[in-house]
């Protein structure tokens, strides 16, 4: 979030978190309770009842916004590299997802929107019946009286949502919705619940960013901030999550720090964006984004009365420049049938983020959403990752390559396996190679190419290495450079290797046997960079089976680019 607003220039946003010289408007913390909040008349009909889903949803058919945004996706229809299966920007510049979460059966997904035309950030919103098919709603929260609505996460309850979200300039704040759709997000009349407090060198008693929350069955509300303390962000900080508890969503109480310390992150790293959440095996899961290495996580213990988290494993997400067409921040929640779901918003590497704030007239968009991803333990606790199988309803077009042997330092394009926007999944056994893998993306020439390595040979047994290569994905001139994103994946000796891809026009998300995902942006130029072959450095692999899928879109104005 910090890398999308300096460009906003707004002094007291940019130096959130940090030097309490910045910072203005604030209120002393625990200010004097009110009532728990619960809005009245929000999503009403014209005669003052909360109006019906089947209402709210006839509504949307006139709503100017969602109009609007209509428009703007039939605009950037001809675009080659709009995604046809992932969610993107309607228009202007999309950042983190927020409030990912589930609701009278609907899931909803709140993000971060720079709209066209607007000033500020604001949250935008979306819903979908099934995780994949994504219908846009009317803006959600707009910067009234903050200076921007930046990231925050969102809690379920029986009879109502919370929203937590940073309030530019001011402190963690909350709204709050009860209508079917969450059309009417009303603002908590404390806000900030949490406000911004003068710091000390060291960031004490604490910073205010980000804010994350759920409920204990103490009868407590808990809320972190996603921050850093004890140094400079970027350069020499730490990260630190100051968590706080409310009985009434108005006042809180500091309780230190959930967690803190550098042992697990490089210094500079920040504990932005947190999303904290118990995922069985008696384990929590701390997903969270850090402004120097993007999205990561945490695995550990959370001790419930002394409010301490006690990370036992760490991993990456990203690998390379996150600012440069990769993964960036992570929304996740709990669905109704217990798994742990996640998003993460992609940047682009063709428009700048600067570009959109000069783009008055709406001819640019920017970012992307992945896959939802569905994350779990193994019997040893390590992470488990896969994107949700409701996605396999968009499949069509199977294509089957049975066994064939990849001959060393040789290529074999398969004939009848092409297209932008699909599902590859190959079985690898990788004999003696040193390296084996697939180019996607593919011009007949070799001139485009998408290039996906499994290295086999590290220096410990059993630890190897996975990556994506784009430096040869576009031959356009205004692509960025990008160093290949390479991820540490483990797998016994002499075992075959699966493969899953998702192509999608300008994305590649790679999951290698469930245990490691990469995600980069890909621009091919040409209408026919859209082959496949498979490759083997120093020896042989061995195909055992491969299967390929076109995948429909979930946008009608793509429906026409779908199998091509």
């Amino acid at each position: 979030m910090f890398q999308i607003l300096r460009y906003l220039a707004a002094a007291s946003l940019l130096t959130s978190g940090g030097d309490a010289t910045a910072q203005t408007d604030v209120k002393p913390p625990n200010v004097a309770a009110t009532s728990s909040f619960l809005p009245q008349g929000a999503g009403s009909n014209q005669d003052g009842d909360q109006a019906t889903l089947e209402q709210q949803l006839e509504s949307l058919k006139a709503n100017a916004e969602v109009l609007r945004f209509t428009a703007s996706r039939a605009k950037f229809a001809a675009d080659p590299h709009r995604p046809l299966y992932h969610f993107s920007a309607p228009e202007g510049l999309l950042n983190d997802p927020n409030g990912f979460c589930q609701w009278q059966g609907k899931y909803h997904m709140f993000y971060q929107l720079y709209p066209a035309g607007e000033t500020k950030v604001l949250w935008a919103h979306t819903y979908s019946d099934d995780l994949v098919h994504w219908k846009d709603l009317p803006l959600a929260i707009r910067n009234d009286p903050e200076n921007n609505v930046a990231s925050g996460q969102i809690l379920v309850e029986p009879d109502r949502v919370i929203a937590t979200y940073y309030g530019g300039g001011r402190g963690n704040s909350i709204a709050i919705g009860t209508d079917p759709l969450l059309l009417n997000m009303e603002k908590h009349p404390d806000n900030p619940v949490i406000p911004v407090v003068p710091v000390d060198a060291a960031g004490k008693p604490y910073r205010v960013f980000d804010p994350c929350i759920w409920k204990q069955d103490d009868g407590y509300y808990y809320m972190l901030s996603g921050v850093y303390q004890n140094g400079r962000r970027g350069i020499d900080a730490e990260m630190a999550n100051p968590i706080f508890r409310s009985k009434n969503l108005s006042q809180w109480e500091h309780l230190g720090n959930l967690i803190e310390g550098a042992f697990w992150t490089e210094p500079g790293e920040d504990g932005a964006v947190p999303n904290f959440l118990p995922i069985g095996n008696g384990k929590h899961l701390l997903l969270f984004f850090s402004h120097k290495r993007a999205a990561q996580y945490l695995i550990g213990t959370y001790d419930r009365d002394a409010h301490r988290f006690k990370p036992e494993s760490h991993g990456r997400m990203n690998y390379g420049p996150w600012v440069r067409g990769s993964l960036h921040a992570p929304s996740a929640f709990i669905d109704n049938s217990g798994r742990y779901l996640a998003i993460f918003n992609v940047r682009e590497n063709t428009t700048d983020a600067g570009d959109l704030y000069k783009d008055k007239k709406g001819e640019l968009w920017y970012g992307i959403m992945t896959l939802p991803r569905h994350y779990w333990l193994d019997d040893k606790s390590g992470l488990r990752m896969a994107p949700v199988p409701e996605l396999e309803k968009l499949r069509f077009n199977h294509q089957r390559v049975e066994s064939l042997t990849v001959p060393a330092n040789d290529e074999v394009v398969l004939a009848n396996v092409a297209g932008k926007a699909m599902e590859i999944s190959a079985l690898i056994h990788p004999r003696q190679s040193r390296e084996f893998g697939l180019h996607v993306l593919r011009s007949p020439d070799g001139r485009e190419r998408t290039t996906i390595t499994v290295y086999m040979h590290m220096y410990e047994r059993g630890r190897r290495q996975v990556g994506i290569d784009v430096s040869q994905a576009s031959l356009l001139p205004n692509v960025k450079a990008r160093s290949p994103e390479v991820g540490p994946v483990e797998f016994p000796d002499n075992e075959p290797v699966r493969l899953r891809m998702f192509l999608d026009r300008s994305i590649v998300e790679v999951l290698i046997n469930d245990t490691q995902c990469l995600t980069l942006r890909a621009y091919p130029q040409q209408e026919d960079s859209r082959g496949v072959s498979l490759f083997a450095r120093g020896n042989e692999a061995q195909l055992l089976a491969l299967d390929a899928w076109q995948m429909r879109s979930i946008w009608p104005e793509l429906n026409q680019f779908e199998g091509k």
